[in-house]
């Protein structure tokens, strides 16, 4: 008995979600991260993932609001000369972010969408580590990284009958991340080219 009024409130739920316009799914692909601002120029772009879920709630038939969450990779790569030695030098920025994203869509069968938004993200871990003459050293850079960061999201992308979508977006950091207490400013720019499949 307690099966079957499970079964009947998942059913109810899910009938729920579709009446109201409620959606949910699962999205991930590449990152290709990069720092700007003052005192870091010559950084390279690093690759990295980004893997998380989406809820879209819709409001008119062709606006939405999406608030997602992801585990995403950023940072940069770098290099240059030390001590009279050529380096290269690697740092991941590994953060958990929460986008809250307006969401534009149009077409019926096949349709292009437009998303814009804030992204808050806060910072896990970040690995580094630097190449020279031969030698590795690995390290922890978020001692001198701010804890959080605030971004903004534009992107595009294109929803298909089978639902899968497509999506290319540029995320700019707002702030500085940089904690060290020098007069520099490092802003993450990150361009994520993501695939996603909605559950219902």
């Amino acid at each position: 008995m307690k099966k079957i009024m499970v079964l009947m409130l998942l059913l109810g739920v899910g009938s729920l979600a579709l009446a109201q316009g409620i959606s949910l799914g699962l999205k991930g692909g590449v990152n290709m991260s990069n720092i700007v601002g003052s005192g870091y120029s010559g950084t390279k772009l690093n690759t990295g993932f980004s893997a998380g879920g989406y809820l879209t709630l819709s409001l008119l038939p062709s606006f939405a609001i999406q608030p997602e969450i992801y585990y995403t990779q950023k940072g940069w790569k770098e290099s240059g000369t030390l001590f009279g030695s050529a380096y290269e030098g690697k740092s991941r920025l590994n953060y958990l972010e929460i986008p809250v994203l307006a969401k534009f869509s149009f077409g019926v069968l096949v349709k292009p969408y437009f998303v814009a938004g804030p992204a808050f993200a806060t910072l896990l871990s970040a690995p580094a580590e630097v190449t020279i003459g031969g030698t590795t050293v690995t390290g922890d850079i978020d001692g001198v990284l701010k804890k959080s960061d605030l971004g903004l999201v534009l992107g595009a992308g294109v929803t298909t009958p089978i639902k899968l979508s497509l999506e290319a977006r540029y995320t700019l950091g707002l702030s500085s991340i940089d904690d060290s207490g020098l007069d520099v400013t490092m802003k993450n720019s990150n361009i994520s080219l993501l695939v996603g499949y909605s559950l219902f």
